[in-house]
């Protein structure tokens, strides 16, 4: 997307503090802190035109602090690099349904999205569950060890397509 006035692309970093936008933020931030769990959209909206804001704004910025959280993290984390944290193991209760209630604590563990979405799996008897950002860190930990210092493999595939397509 560009800004029609510059018409370069606009950036979704954090609004500055003290814009209406940047409220929008604060307020997202405020109740994820006072929760100790992401801000709902409802939660956000409510308090924003509590304030006088407008919903509309409260809506398109809460999309975009929530995008904003939900990146992956950049490869120099620990999360990348194959150090996610760790939980010491704790007694769960499996009821007759099969369902089993995750602590909190886990469940941040498994760097779980909303959705709570997982793949699951039993081996030799042991039931493992990853969730989908844990798989792809996963992935891409395995996968740096076939990178080559300064390479890219996204700028290559680019320019083949290009010489490709006749651009170059």
């Amino acid at each position: 997307m560009l800004n029609s006035t510059s018409n370069r692309p606009i950036d979704r970093d954090r609004p500055h503090p003290g814009t209406l936008t940047g409220r929008v933020w604060e307020i997202a931030d405020e109740i994820t802190r006072e929760k100790g769990r992401r801000a709902e959209r409802r939660e956000v909206i409510e308090r924003y035109v509590a304030e006088n804001g407008n919903r509309n704004t409260a809506g398109t910025q809460y999309q975009y602090w929530k995008k904003h959280h939900e990146e992956p993290q950049s490869a120099s984390t620990p999360a990348l690099s194959g150090k996610l944290r760790e939980v010491e193991p704790q007694p769960l209760k499996v009821a007759s349904d099969g369902r089993v209630l995750i602590p909190l604590e886990m469940r941040e563990a498994m760097v779980l999205g909303e959705d709570g979405r997982v793949t699951a799996r039993v081996e030799a008897g042991e039931l493992r569950l990853v969730s989908p950002a844990v798989a792809v860190r996963q992935i891409q930990a395995r996968m740096q060890k076939f990178k080559k210092p300064g390479e890219s493999i996204v700028d290559q595939f680019l320019a083949e397509r290009r010489a490709l397509w006749g651009e170059e």
